[in-house]
Parts: structure tokens; C-alpha cells; sequence
């Protein structure tokens, strides 16, 4: 059966953060349902440098739109704490950092939905 953007957030949130490697997964899932979730409605400029994440965010923060600028700046705040939880495992996520990436992860499919 197919997932969706909003089943990594869920998974993401029925994580306890008292272990450091739930922590770790909280935020990794929490950025790709925000990317996902992003990637439905915004479609990156191919002009830019960078992978496929790196042209939405950059597409989105150099968007005039200030709707299309909040949804970047939130989407490279969650793909820089996913980076630290993916690649630097000799660097702390904390509890502030998993709560920090679901309620961004929130606060940012509400900014799609118009809310």
C-alpha cells in the first residue's frame, strides 16, 4: 500500500523522543512529510544548482510570494536539523530538536492548506 506525506509525519509523531535514535528518526520523517508534502503543490526551478531539494528550497526562498518564502525558510530549518540527524552522529539531537522539527513540520502543512 502507497504512503503519503501525511503517514511520515504520523510515524514521526507516534515516536517517544527519550531515545536519541527515535529522536534522530522523529526529525528525518518530519522533513520528508514537509518535502513531500511541498513537492505536491511547488514545483522547483530546474535552473537552480543543487539536487532536487535544494532547487525547492531555493526556489521557494527566492519566491516573491511571502507564503512561498515561509514554507522555504521552514523547509531548510527541518532539511539542516535532518542532515545533523542523518550524517553527524557524533552531534546531539535533542528533545528540543525532534519537538522543534513536528511542530514545523505542522505549522508548514497548514501553510499549504491555506491555514
Amino acid at each position: 500500500m502507497p504512503v503519503n506525506e501525511n503517514d511520515f509525519l504520523d510515524f514521526a509523531k507516534s515516536l517517544s523522543n527519550e531515545f536519541e535514535i527515535n529522536r534522530r528518526n522523529i526529525v528525518s520523517r518530519a522533513y520528508y512529510s514537509a518535502y513531500h508534502a511541498s513537492i505536491i503543490t511547488y514545483k522547483p526551478n530546474q535552473n537552480i544548482d543543487g539536487g532536487s531539494h535544494k532547487k525547492l528550497i531555493d526556489s521557494l526562498i527566492s519566491s516573491p510570494d511571502r507564503k512561498d518564502k515561509a514554507i522555504g525558510y521552514i523547509l531548510d530549518q527541518l532539511k539542516n536539523l535532518r542532515v545533523v540527524s542523518d550524517y553527524f552522529l557524533d552531534e546531539k539531537v535533542s528533545v528540543n530538536d525532534s519537538d522543534l522539527a513536528i511542530r514545523q513540520t505542522e505549522a508548514l502543512h497548514k501553510k499549504l492548506l491555506g491555514s
